[in-house]
């Protein structure tokens, strides 16, 4: 498994969606399969509109860190 997390904003939770499937919630750790993903956020008001790319080579503690912020 690969691990990512997903920062947005502490007081604005959303939905982390990887290939258009709710994997979680931002501002945790979540687990995937090694793959090449594109990760939206649930909702609108946020950039870039999307992040793409291999998740791959992470470990607990260590992820892979994707930044939305609020617009």
């Amino acid at each position: 498994m690969e691990y990512i997390r997903v920062d947005f904003d502490l007081h604005d939770i959303r939905d982390v969606l990887a290939n258009g499937n709710v994997v979680g919630q931002t501002e945790t750790e979540l687990t995937l399969p090694s793959n090449y993903y594109v990760i939206t956020l649930s909702g609108d008001g946020y950039a870039p509109p999307s992040w793409s790319g291999v998740v791959a080579g992470t470990l607990p503690g260590n992820p892979q860190r994707i930044r939305f912020t609020k617009i």
